[in-house]
């Protein structure tokens, strides 16, 4: 009996290394194979959990969430939109933050979300969720540029805190057009890079992407704990904005 147990255990780990795509699409194995190699991989949304809303009617501001915290030691995640245009929404190299991330994103069409997480041993977790909507809004002008303030508001940053059991929980906003430059006459022009400090040490760096929604605003989470907490901004114009606690 023990010997069947031994056989029966490596064909079920097998077969969920390889566990069927929850939700096909002619774009996922194109996308997924730069991102995972040679790497093994397995579709977990057991352990993956991806908050979307029932339909989005408004595709230039869809609100998602990512909790991934039942993946222990976390050192990468990655999150995609198969059919989107532009499918890399963020790329979080997370060093001392927890695979959670809280972010409104542009859909172009109805699509799935991927949420893309590297474990300690070099595995990469995948989480499914599909979004429902009329699309459109990777190819809208942003209204944060054709404001009279625009040039005054572009850049103000926000940091807040909350801590709860242990866990520091980050919310930041900045205004930023985000543009695709998938609109005809318009330029793109976007945060690709965020960079989380805690008492100048750097906690993470994380590459973004135009898919996330104009103004955006983010929540991370970290066990870190600092007297000072700093976020750092950087978009494709070369311009730098930040904010910190006090």
């Amino acid at each position: 009996m023990k010997y069947l147990f031994f056989l029966i255990v490596p064909f079920f780990l097998i077969q969920n290394l390889y566990a069927k795509n929850p939700i096909e699409t002619p774009t996922f194995d194109e996308i997924l194979k730069p991102i995972v190699g040679d790497k093994k991989y397995i579709f977990d949304d057991e352990n993956i959990v991806l908050e979307v809303p029932n339909f989005a009617d408004n595709p230039i501001q869809v609100p998602i969430l990512v909790d991934a915290k039942k993946i222990k030691n976390a050192k990468q995640m990655i999150l995609f939109a198969d059919l989107n245009p532009i499918p890399i929404i963020v790329d979080m190299n997370l060093k001392e933050l927890l695979p959670l991330i809280s972010i409104n994103i542009k859909v172009a069409q109805e699509t799935p979300i991927r949420a893309l997480v590297l474990d300690d041993k070099n595995i990469w977790h995948i989480g499914s969720k599909n979004i429902k909507s009329f699309g459109g809004g990777c190819s809208v002008a942003s209204s944060a540029s054709s404001g009279d303030d625009f040039a005054k508001l572009l850049g103000k940053t926000k940091i807040d805190l909350f801590s709860n059991d242990g866990i520091i929980r980050i919310k930041s906003s900045i205004f930023h057009p985000m543009e695709t430059g998938l609109m005809f006459g318009n330029s793109a022009f976007y945060i690709n890079k965020i960079v989380l400090k805690a008492d100048d040490k750097n906690i993470s760096e994380i590459k973004t992407y135009s898919a996330i929604s104009e103004n955006p605003r983010f929540i991370f989470e970290t066990k870190t704990k600092a007297q000072n907490y700093k976020i750092e901004f950087f978009d494709i114009d070369g311009n730098q904005f930040s904010a910190q606690t006090k």
